[in-house]
């Protein structure tokens, strides 16, 4: 897999998810709260989590300060959450995905998705 698509890909979903975090806040909320209870579902976003993950790791080891090592980064961040969802006990994961469910964490959140985002889309489409 080219690394270029994947920081088209990765810039176009931070893009759309952190404008939709902004704009849909009230809504995005009590979905999160809601996913977090449900046993089952978390498992599952667990696993998917940990082999995408995975996947971007084994492609791209390398944390660097360029495109390629943010990519690198995501790939590591998303191994990591799916070891936490997985690793430990349900009601942890849902003290820890509560402590993040705030608007505060929503608006850095999606300023953040947002950046990255157009940063990894301008280098993906030679903007950048």
């Amino acid at each position: 897999m080219e690394p270029i698509f994947l920081a088209k890909l990765f810039g176009l979903y931070f893009l759309v998810v952190g404008a939709i975090v902004l704009l849909r806040q009230s809504t995005v909320m009590p979905a999160i709260a809601e996913i977090a209870k449900n046993r089952a579902l978390m498992y599952i976003i667990a696993l998917v989590e940990l082999a995408a993950g995975l996947a971007v790791i084994i492609a791209y080891p390398d944390v660097s300060y360029d495109w390629m090592g943010v990519i690198s980064l995501v790939g590591w961040m998303l191994t990591v959450e799916g070891v936490l969802y997985l690793a430990l006990p349900h009601a942890k994961v849902q003290k820890f995905v509560k402590s993040f469910n705030t608007p505060s964490w929503y608006l850095s959140g999606g300023v953040l998705s947002i950046v990255l985002g157009a940063y990894l889309a301008g280098v993906g489409f030679g903007l950048v």
